[in-house]
């Protein structure tokens, strides 16, 4: 269910209003080596929105027009509801507050759950962010390396196309268990 960031939650040196609704559809950065989403600009947003506070690349300008809401896709997720690596096996008693066990049985292994639900919204008609995004790749990389200085390699800056949010969830990952 897409790229998942070890911390989640926006950076506090980020504007407010980032901070306020987190990533979004349209968000160029790059994934940090501790987890989180390294926030540059949003490309639906213009270079003087508070989001883009920060900055965006030389001679920049939004896409536009800004993606319909008929070409995304909205789903939430059930609260009590879990992702898991097989074979991991799930025990899961309902009653508030919920509680998950979880078996691990293999040699490695990864669970997710998010016991309040979520909430996802996918774009769907990906054809205009692609083909921007191919005509500002290099200016993109540019502003990265350089006025923000974080030495991007080829392939490491990201273009969220999608999101999920979760107000509270727990996390856990195992390897190498032996039996005792």
């Amino acid at each position: 269910r897409g790229m998942p960031l070890y911390l989640p939650g926006p950076g506090e040196n980020l504007p407010q209003e980032y901070q306020r609704h987190g990533v979004s559809i349209g968000d160029v950065g790059s994934l940090t080596p501790h987890g989180d989403f390294d926030f540059f600009f949003n490309i639906y947003l213009p270079a003087d929105d508070p989001v883009n506070a920060i900055g965006t690349p030389e001679n920049f300008f939004p896409l536009t027009p800004r993606y319909a809401s008929a070409d995304t896709r909205l789903r939430k997720y059930s609260a009590e509801d879990y992702v898991s690596t097989p074979p991991s096996v799930v025990k899961l008693d309902t009653r508030p507050p919920p509680i998950f066990a979880f078996d691990c049985c293999g040699p490695q292994g990864a669970v997710l759950t998010i016991p309040l639900g979520s909430r996802v919204e996918e774009l769907a008609n990906l054809e205009n962010m692609l083909r921007f995004a191919r005509e500002n790749a290099e200016s993109w990389y540019q502003y990265a390396n350089g006025a923000r200085g974080r030495r991007l390699t080829n392939g490491s800056l990201y273009l969220v196309t999608g999101w999920e949010k979760a107000l509270v969830w727990g996390r856990a990952s195992f390897q190498d268990l032996s039996a005792q």
